[in-house]
């Protein structure tokens, strides 16, 4: 019995095969003739076939009657692949297949072992739709051209994201490059946005970056940070990835200032801002002599605290003595390297800020303020030519009324005469106190010629600008005057 029915099956599967590639058999009752004939055609020399003399004459070729589509659906959803033909005889046999060849159906038996698959009528139905029915599906009818009806089916899905690489950290040293990627998947296609954390800008200046991927050819310190990818399209929330990337580098320091100026009795504070990764070691040291972060209250330093909050450091001295005035220099070290820089802290004045310089014919007019804690003994000019290599110098007693704001600012106005007219010079202005001379202030001024001034310019360039008004009117009347005549000829003509 089980053998008989082995059979039998066997025996269906084998006609429904021969169906789909060779189409149905005609009858051989009724179209014996025909095939006689087509016989004997074949030995007249005649190879003309036509498919519905085979299949009689009361039989047309079937047509579809339904259109191509391209459905866009969700995960889950259903879907129905319509295949309706005008006339179906009894010779030909309709089949449902996949792109890749797997036979869905023919005629009214289900091939595929889907439970979510079915068909009513001619029509493919398939339910609770997964990614693995993306795809092209094809109605084919057995006619002799193998007639095709073909429908595709997208499957939309929300956006995905992965950084690459996945741990989401990147560590690259200092000059080298580094691509920082998303994987990125979704349908539609999604659009991939990059930021930086905090809003920061890119280092050439965006906000923003488009694309799977972004490269630094070159990297420093300013390209560390989180960078975040936004893959977005129609379907869903937005999908993010984030990548910390690292750059490994020396440490690198700046000041905030490299000269502090201070009376004694006053508190001061030194700050350096150390760069680095991983993050240096920092430490200070005065005349090259190590400063100790934890002295205790009876330690020659007792005065001095550090302190720190992220990469900015301070160094604070109470209570300011004349021994305390010294070079202070920040050091910063790690594995990669080691860096410096020194603050001077003096009571010395600070460099002068000039307020006016105005060239004479034969010198130049100058004003100046300085900030001292102390009061200023006198001022020192040294001024030459550039080319020369000798420096004249003269010395300016400061004056009571130099000073401002309870003794801190020195205002100090001077004409300089005796220079050649109509040449350039350069001067520097320096300050003492009882600590001694500040550091320089340098000017550059070039001498007016002789029998100049700026109201002389002036008058010149009035009577300039009034010569060639003048002029310009002249020529203008000339233009109309001349158009007048030109016009009046023409009317006379």
């Amino acid at each position: 019995m089980v053998s008989y029915l082995h059979l039998t099956v066997v025996a269906f599967s084998v006609f429904v095969a021969a169906v789909v590639v060779l189409g149905a058999p005609a009858d051989p009752l009724t179209h014996a003739d025909e095939f006689h004939d087509d016989f004997e055609a074949a030995d007249d020399g005649t190879d003309d076939y036509d498919e519905e003399e085979e299949m009689g004459s009361s039989f047309k070729k079937p047509n579809f009657t339904s259109a191509p589509q391209h459905f866009r659906v969700r995960m889950g959803d259903s879907v129905r692949l319509s295949c309706e033909v005008d006339e179906l005889g009894p010779g030909y046999t309709l089949l449902w297949k996949r792109e890749e060849g797997d036979i869905l159906t023919a005629g009214s038996v289900l091939i595929v072992k889907d439970t979510r698959i079915s068909h009513e009528g001619n029509s493919l139905i398939i339910r609770n739709i997964s990614m693995a029915d993306q795809g092209s599906y094809i109605c084919q009818i057995s006619t002799q051209d193998q007639r095709e009806l073909r429908h595709i089916i997208d499957i939309l899905v929300p956006p995905s994201v992965k950084p690459v690489p996945s741990t989401g950290l990147a560590v690259v040293k200092k000059g080298e490059p580094v691509t920082l990627s998303c994987e990125v998947t979704g349908n539609p296609l999604p659009v991939v946005t990059w930021t930086r954390e905090g809003a920061k800008k890119f280092p050439d200046g965006q906000r923003t970056m488009l694309g799977h991927m972004i490269t630094f050819v070159k990297t420093d310190r300013h390209h560390s940070g989180v960078y975040t990818c936004t893959a977005e399209n129609s379907e869903g929330s937005p999908a993010k990835g984030v990548i910390n990337l690292e750059i490994t580098y020396e440490p690198e320091i700046e000041v905030e200032l490299n000269l502090v100026t201070i009376a004694e009795g006053y508190n001061t504070e030194l700050t350096c801002t150390v760069h680095g990764e991983p993050k240096p070691n920092v430490f200070w040291t005065k005349n090259e002599e190590r400063l100790d972060s934890t002295s205790g209250p009876h330690s020659p330093h007792h005065r001095y605290v550090q302190t720190s909050t992220g990469s900015r450091h301070v160094l604070s001295i109470d209570n300011v003595q004349s021994h305390d005035f010294a070079n202070y220099t920040c050091h910063g070290e790690n594995r990669f390297g080691r860096d410096h820089k020194t603050i001077e802290m003096t009571g010395v004045a600070s460099t002068a800020t000039l307020k006016r310089n105005k060239p004479l014919t034969n010198g130049v007019e100058l004003e100046w303020v300085t900030v001292s804690h102390t009061p200023l003994m006198e001022y020192r000019l040294r001024y030459r030519r550039p080319s020369a290599s000798h420096w004249e110098e003269l010395l300016l007693k400061a004056n009571e009324q130099d000073s401002e704001q309870g003794g801190m600012l020195f205002n100090h106005v001077h004409q300089l005469h005796g220079l050649a007219s109509a040449t350039e010079h350069e001067l520097t202005i320096e300050s003492k106190n009882k600590f001694g001379w500040s550091r320089p202030l340098h000017v550059e001024f070039t001498t007016l010629p002789e029998g100049g001034s700026d109201s002389t310019v002036t008058e010149a360039a009035v009577h300039e600008a009034g010569r060639v008004t003048s002029a310009a009117r002249q020529t203008s009347w000339s233009v109309v005057s001349a158009t007048i005549v030109l016009t009046l000829a023409a009317i006379l003509c």
